[in-house]
């Protein structure tokens, strides 16, 4: 069953929590030209559809040296709003059933882990995906009730737990215009799709920015062969 999906990495410059993360210098570039890099080589050399929603000048010069990737214009109501119908206001004018959210701010992810859920996801009757880290602890709601058992004492005997990444997100256009939302929540929808700790992590604060670039050197990732 294959499906056509268009990959969309979107960005702007007036991050709140981190300031100006998106062009900072991140371990000799910067986090949105780290991701660019990685999926205009997924462009050329895998035959995907992938695009860049953005609508500010600076990322646009950067854009333009990745003749891959296709632009599309965020408009002022996209790149201000935090409205999840918004932010995604574009997607009316996209051409592909099924979309591919790209997280610009996890420069850890992996083009293969990346290629292996789009093959999974085009070739199967999943409605939608998206990714997920393990986690087997105790967890408490905020009244402080427990929810997961931990009476055993010995998180060996829980239940997994899934916690999403924001990796990436694929999910069909037309629920997502009708409903304003990803997907049902019903079985499959989203199918959860595992990734290892390293290449979840997100930046969205000061400190992340600062604890993940340390760990984004130390791994030297920014080899496109080796990822």
């Amino acid at each position: 069953m294959n499906k056509s999906i268009a990959i969309i990495i979107q960005a702007r410059i007036n991050s709140k929590r981190c300031k100006n993360k998106m062009l900072r210098r991140f371990a000799g570039s910067s986090l949105f030209e780290i991701q660019v890099k990685k999926l205009n080589y997924l462009a050329k050399n895998y035959d995907q559809n992938v695009f860049c929603a953005i609508g500010e000048l600076p990322l646009k010069k950067i854009l333009k040296k990745y003749k891959f990737i296709n632009l599309i214009e965020r408009n002022e109501t996209s790149i201000s709003s935090d409205a999840i119908e918004d932010v995604f206001n574009y997607l009316k004018d996209v051409k592909e059933e099924y979309i591919c959210f790209v997280n610009a701010c996890a420069p850890l992810l992996k083009l293969s882990t990346l290629k292996k859920a789009i093959m999974l996801f085009t070739k199967s009757k999943i409605r939608s995906l998206t990714s997920v880290v393990e986690k087997k602890t105790w967890y408490f709601d905020d009244k402080g009730k427990p929810i997961n058992d931990n009476s055993s004492g010995n998180t060996k005997d829980l239940s997994s737990i899934f916690e999403c990444t924001h990796n990436f997100h694929i999910f069909n256009k037309r629920f997502f215009l009708k409903n304003k939302k990803y997907w049902s929540n019903k079985k499959n929808d989203p199918y959860l799709y595992p990734v290892n700790f390293i290449e979840s992590l997100d930046i969205d604060t000061e400190e992340e920015f600062n604890a993940v670039q340390k760990i984004y050197k130390s791994l030297e990732t920014s080899n496109l062969s080796k990822i």
